[in-house]
């Protein structure tokens, strides 16, 4: 009687193939021993120079900490309104969060550079994220890094923070994003850029730029405005937790912190119209500021300039930083007179 091969003749079991998978491996570090002989981004150098100057550089008694959109105030124009010999240093680093705030004025007081007063002025709209891969990845010490988990940050961000530290790709997957998708060579051009020191933005400043000339016309359209800036302000839980730290540490080094909201584009009320947009900031604002006893606010109202003041929507072009400087130079002697310090 015959019998069915397949009960009695089972097929033998085929081992998974894993040459693809080793393939893909040596692939990746193929790829990321070859990213590594490529020097650091411009702005991951930017950042990482001008937080070393402010450890080796005379303090100043007010100091500006901030992002791109703060790094334009004009230093110059500050000190001829604040007056009373007063020296200020902008210190705003780009693409950074109050998280990067707060590493920084550690790292001064360690070395006994701290200011007297902060002036904190980051976007408005730049509180949904904290970057922390980002600061990980380009910005942190290894001890920095390690104190993230004893405040509290989850794990998994930690480590994503970490991988981007370790893989040159990870670090800069957006501008390489960029680069592949559209052919965005910025990246690459400005990789031989040498950074400049913040105390250049004191020296060859031309005639231009004391007093530049009013724009004809405004280059913001609806087109050119991100969703990010039409939607309404979230504030991230670890841009809370750290903002509360810096002002914590600043309390204990007797350092006043004034904030300071930057002003946005008229057009986005006017052709995003959403009364809700600013009501977590201003909510954030206040509550903060009756946290903190060392916390003062010029102003919790977003205010708003012509969209002629901006070379984008994020930042001012020449002649907005030079308007807004010279209104938070007022705004700022003002304070100072009503809350002197030394």
């Amino acid at each position: 009687m015959e019998t069915n091969s397949s009960t009695l003749h089972s097929e033998p079991a085929t081992e998974p193939n894993l040459t693809p998978l080793w393939l893909f491996i040596i692939g990746v570090l193929v790829i990321e021993s070859l990213l590594r002989i490529m020097p650091e981004g411009f702005m991951t150098r930017t950042v990482q120079h001008r937080a070393e100057e402010i450890r080796y550089l005379p303090p100043a008694d007010i100091q500006l900490m901030g992002d791109s959109a703060t790094s334009s105030l004009r230093v110059a124009l500050l000190e001829r309104f604040i007056g009373e010999g007063h020296q200020v240093s902008n210190y705003a680093l780009p693409g950074t969060t109050p998280l990067f705030n707060y590493f920084v004025l550690r790292r001064q007081i360690t070395e006994k550079k701290a200011p007297k007063l902060i002036v904190l002025a980051p976007h408005p709209f730049t509180w949904g994220d904290p970057f922390l891969d980002r600061f990980m990845a380009r910005f942190a010490t290894p001890e920095e890094s390690a104190r993230f988990l004893r405040d509290g940050v989850k794990f998994g961000d930690w480590l994503y923070g970490t991988l981007c530290r370790l893989s040159y790709s990870l670090r800069y997957r957006e501008e390489l994003y960029k680069f592949i998708t559209v052919g965005d060579t910025l990246f690459f051009k400005n990789l031989e850029i040498p950074v400049s020191s913040v105390q250049n933005t004191r020296a060859k400043i031309s005639m231009e730029e004391h007093q530049p000339p009013e724009p004809v016309g405004a280059l913001l359209t609806k087109t050119n405005v991100p969703p990010l800036l039409r939607a309404p302000i979230f504030i991230h839980p670890y841009n809370e937790l750290y903002l509360d730290k810096l002002c914590t540490l600043a309390a204990a080094n007797n350092i006043k912190i004034v904030w300071m909201t930057l002003p946005l584009p008229e057009m986005l009320r006017r052709d995003f119209p959403n009364p809700e947009r600013m009501r977590a900031y201003q909510d954030f604002v206040a509550r903060k500021k009756a946290l903190h006893p060392n916390l003062f606010t010029l102003s919790v109202a977003i205010p708003e300039l012509p969209d002629s003041h901006y070379q984008d929507p994020w930042h001012f072009n020449s002649y907005g930083a030079w308007m807004f400087s010279q209104s938070a130079g007022k705004q700022l002697a003002d304070w100072i007179r009503e809350h002197p310090f030394k």
